[in-house]
């Protein structure tokens, strides 16, 4: 005998549960939280890598210069160029002993910001707790040091410039000057490489803002309380022993 009030239609839909279905819960890393990891490993490997040349070319550039292109007659150069490569390279070197003091200081504490956010963003991929917080010091930390930073490479990058520029102007003008093609080629190179250095310092404060807009964008995003929960350990459910 049925308790169901209603005589049975074979040909009607069965009624569904009362009881709502719960929403299913987020499975993954998001995109956003994929690109920042990713980066924040990128940026770290390159900065490593980037610290121990800058280490090596401190310690023997100069050496490793004198070997390579070796000064005097033995060059080939006509006087005129041989000078002002000389010139150059004692310039160069000039700016490199004035912020010596800044410079080192600079590539040891790189090597370490960039351990940092390539450990940091290895852990924090992995929805590890401790990596997201790791990555949020890290970000912190290379932010400061990006804003430090520019000002160093902004005087670093305006003064190699002018050097390259009078080193361009000197070769130009050590160039014969018996014919109007000569003339020509000399005022197309320098203002080539005028172009060439705008260029270089744009790109220069373009990488360095994005850089600074990423590592704030870390900060943020980070501690936002649906990114915290993903690093938070799924809790097991209870099973009870079957007596």
């Amino acid at each position: 005998m049925t308790t169901d009030s209603q005589p049975f239609d074979p040909y009607r839909s069965p009624s569904l549960p009362g009881v709502p279905y719960a929403a299913a819960a987020p499975v993954g890393r998001p995109g956003w939280l994929t690109m920042l990891c990713v980066l924040c490993i990128v940026l770290g490997a390159l900065g490593v890598i980037n610290s121990l040349f800058g280490a090596a070319g401190i310690a023997g550039g100069k050496a490793l210069q004198g070997w390579i292109q070796p000064k005097g007659p033995t060059t080939g150069l006509p006087a005129g160029m041989q000078e002002a490569q000389e010139k150059f390279q004692h310039e160069m070197y000039a700016v490199q002993d004035k912020y010596f003091w800044l410079i080192v200081p600079s590539t040891a504490i790189r090597f370490v910001v960039a351990l940092l956010l390539l450990v940091a963003g290895i852990r924090a991929l992995s929805l590890q707790e401790r990596g997201r917080k790791l990555l949020v010091i890290a970000c912190a930390v290379a932010l400061t040091f990006e804003l430090l930073s520019a000002i160093l490479q902004s005087f670093l990058v305006m003064e190699s410039l002018t050097i390259t520029n009078s080193y361009i102007e000197n070769i130009t003008n050590s160039m014969p000057k018996d014919k109007g093609d000569s003339v020509r080629v000399a005022s197309l190179v320098q203002t080539v490489s005028r172009a060439i250095g705008v260029f270089v310092l744009v790109v220069t404060g373009i990488v360095i803002l994005l850089k600074i807009a990423l590592y704030t964008f870390g900060l943020i995003y980070l501690r936002k309380p649906h990114i915290q929960a993903l690093f938070q350990p799924t809790p097991q459910p209870h099973l009870t022993p079957v007596s």
